[in-house]
């Protein structure tokens, strides 16, 4: 890859496949035409958690089934509010799917330039640092500080409470100078019992 190739692409932490997958279900969120509440990131984490805790390949005991479709709609309800938050523009799109032994949410939303500038550095450090030591880090931080504007918490928890493998891709938009798409992955693993 060039380096004109790798300023176009960049990709940050486990952002491999999503192509392809299995049983995959996609919609597309329009917020310049339909203001997206909150309520509607949760209800769109939700449907796509009853769906996919009710496949053959995701499903346990009832209890299993349970933690499943929570551990769902928790993943994908915070990568939506942060495409959500964040968003410059442009739709939103959400594709969930089965990959072998997890299941892979793939986020897509335009951000600023700067915005994504401002993220490198915060995600990098998500998938390089130690998860335990970041969260309670990034807890005492919002004691402290109540008002800090960015946090974390979200992602960390992902990786922390439900072992999540996180990834971004961030590609600049050619037609829209100081815009960039940008994917968010979360890959989750399945449990059955």
């Amino acid at each position: 890859m060039t380096t004109a190739e790798a300023d176009m692409d960049e990709r940050i932490g486990t952002f491999e496949g999503g192509e392809g997958l299995e049983a995959e279900v996609a919609v597309e969120l329009f917020p310049a035409q339909f203001a997206v509440r909150w309520d509607q990131c949760g209800a769109t984490s939700d449907f796509f958690a009853a769906y996919f805790s009710r496949l053959p390949r995701c499903r346990g005991d009832e209890e299993a089934n349970g933690e499943v479709e929570g551990a769902i709609s928790y993943v994908l309800n915070e990568v939506i509010e942060n495409a959500v938050k964040f968003q410059s523009g442009g739709t939103i799109t959400v594709k969930v799917g089965l990959d072998g032994g997890e299941l892979v949410f793939v986020v897509g939303n335009w951000i600023s330039e700067s915005a994504a500038n401002a993220l490198k550095p915060r995600v990098r450090e998500l998938v390089t640092g130690d998860a335990q030591e970041l969260l309670l880090r990034r807890v005492e931080q919002n004691a402290e500080n109540p008002e800090l504007g960015v946090s974390g918490l979200g992602f960390l928890t992902m990786i922390t409470d439900y072992e999540a493998r996180l990834g971004w891709r961030f590609t600049p938009v050619p037609a829209s100078p100081g815009q960039v798409l940008l994917h968010t992955m979360a890959r989750l693993p399945i449990h059955r019992t």
